[in-house]
């Protein structure tokens, strides 16, 4: 572009609406409009013949150095670039951005650097807000996305608690893992479950992770009433708030939360957090220091009814045994005694009534003895599983025989070693089976009938007596429903056959199912 000396250019360069200077090639200025007067706060003479470092940073002079050089070596002048954002300085001293853009020209001969000066500070204000927008968008995000996988977290760790508060898991190892998950979504540096121990507070550990020195009875279990976490704040000397608040691990800790265990009303213990770092907590995080209180307080409750409910078994089981032990093995002594008290008359008086009454008396001795063997097998599990269950089918056909006089014929035929459930199954069908005949069927005879092969088992039990209608006995009623449930539990298929014109026979078979390796191999 060619500028002429009519002054045309100058009053174009003048009404221009951005500012404009023009340099020369030793980097002095030749020429500003008004515009880059009011954008820097120079006079217009103030700037004539100056360096254009006064405006713009050496960086742009090296820049505009650099364009020029290569523009001389060209034959015709042209633009040289555009669009620099770069920092312009204002004759205060403030600093603010602007875009430059740069056009090398010839004014009669002489060639000269025309510079495009823009403001684009609020552009740059506009882009920074953005940024910052942005930034602050991401950082919710990110806040966001933790909280949602500290939330995740937080389930997981409350679902693993639930699935075992209502097993027979051992206590210590439920608390264990109540500890374990709260320490984990708590972020605590140590955590104790307290148990109270004794009229005088004093605490031992029932469950710990990272104390560093958790000795039982060091410390005192808060007397509080209710479970409102207890929050302990920042101090020097934690020990004197001990007796008050919860342990305090003797002042090792700068924050504790504790939480009292109430357990059916009473005050079992605490659960403490420990942090090191003097901190205050949010109330989601008391909430959830409360929710594993309360796991703590219901597994300990749980246990609490196991035990209690073990002990009214073992009671049950007692009373059973007694009442058994009266209703059968003494009133079959009863029984003999009398016979026995008796037997010298008459065997004096008739010898053979004596010797049919020796006889009874030989029956009523062995089905005592069996009824006896019975009982003590009642008090010793194991030994149902170590016996042959042909022994234990001789055993009850023997107790059934002393106790109602009912002949029972027992033939077995013991094969190879059976699964300890399939022992047990058959020898209580076989049981139940026989007490229905003693107690309700008023028959002359009974048979056991027992067959065992390597891959099998079948239970007969038949007698002659009166029969039932199987339609019509209560699910209840004659044991029915215990003996399906314990064929149903080993795989083995029951059938109940009787009828009210007499006869009923019980049979039980179990087939032995092949492993998973022998189906594979057959």
């Amino acid at each position: 572009m060619y500028i002429g000396q009519d002054g045309t250019v100058l009053a174009m360069l003048e009404s221009a609406p951005i500012a404009l200077v023009v340099v020369d090639t030793a980097g002095m200025i030749t020429i500003v409009n008004t515009k880059t007067e009011e954008l820097f706060g120079y006079q217009r003479d103030e700037l004539i013949g100056h360096s254009l470092e006064v405006l713009l940073p050496q960086r742009f002079a090296s820049i505009h150095h650099h364009h020029r050089d290569g523009y001389f070596h060209q034959p015709r002048a042209r633009a040289m670039g555009s669009g620099m954002n770069l920092a312009a300085l204002r004759k205060d001293g403030t600093e603010f951005p602007v875009e430059v853009g740069l056009s090398y020209v010839e004014v009669d001969g002489q060639r000269l650097a025309l510079s495009f000066i823009t403001d684009i500070s609020v552009r740059v204000e506009a882009e920074e807000a953005l940024q910052s927008h942005a930034r602050e968008l991401e950082n919710r995000v990110l806040v966001r996305t933790q909280e949602i996988e500290r939330r995740r977290r937080v389930a997981e760790g409350l679902r693993d608690v639930l699935s075992v508060l209502n097993t027979a898991r051992p206590l210590e190892e439920i608390l264990d893992l109540i500890v374990d998950q709260a320490s984990q979504l708590l972020e605590t540096d140590a955590i104790a479950i307290y148990r109270q121990d004794g009229s005088e507070g004093k605490a031992r550990v029932q469950a710990a992770r990272f104390l560093d020195d958790p000795v039982a009875g060091e410390e005192r279990v808060a007397g509080r009433a209710g479970r409102d976490p207890a929050h302990l704040p920042e101090q020097s000397a934690l020990p004197s708030l001990g007796d008050e608040l919860g342990m305090t691990q003797s002042g090792r800790y700068r924050s504790v939360l504790a939480v009292p265990l109430n357990v059916q009303g009473e005050i079992y213990g605490n659960i403490c957090l420990y942090y090191r770092m003097a901190r205050s907590f949010t109330q989601e995080e008391k909430e959830m220091a409360v929710v594993f209180a309360d796991q703590a307080a219901l597994a300990i409750e749980n246990a609490r009814l196991r035990e209690e409910m073990g002990r009214s078994a073992a009671a049950a089981e007692r009373s059973r045994l007694a009442r058994d032990l009266h209703d059968a093995v003494t009133q079959t002594l009863f029984s003999t005694s009398l016979i026995a008290d008796v037997l010298p008359k008459i065997w004096a008086r008739d010898p053979a009534e004596g010797m049919n009454r020796a006889g009874e008396l030989r029956e009523l001795t062995r089905g005592a003895l069996a009824e006896m063997r019975t009982l003590l097998l009642e008090l010793r599990p194991a030994a149902l599983v170590e016996a042959r269950l042909g022994d234990l089918l001789h055993q009850l056909g023997d107790a059934v025989t002393g106790r109602a006089r009912i002949p029972v014929t027992i033939d077995v035929e013991d094969g190879d070693s059976l699964p300890a459930d399939v022992k047990i199954s058959f020898y209580r069908i076989a049981q139940e089976s026989l007490n229905n005949v003693a107690k309700h069927s008023g028959a002359s005879h009974a048979a056991v009938r027992m067959r065992q092969t390597a891959d099998s088992l079948s239970l007969e039990v038949e007698d002659d007596g009166r029969g039932f209608d199987p339609s019509n006995v209560p699910s209840n009623h004659l044991g029915l429903n215990i003996m399906r449930e314990r064929a149903e539990a080993i795989g083995a298929e029951l059938e109940i056959a009787s009828s009210v014109k007499g006869c009923t026979r019980i049979r039980a078979r179990w087939t032995r199912q092949p492993s998973p390796r022998q189906g594979q191999s057959t």
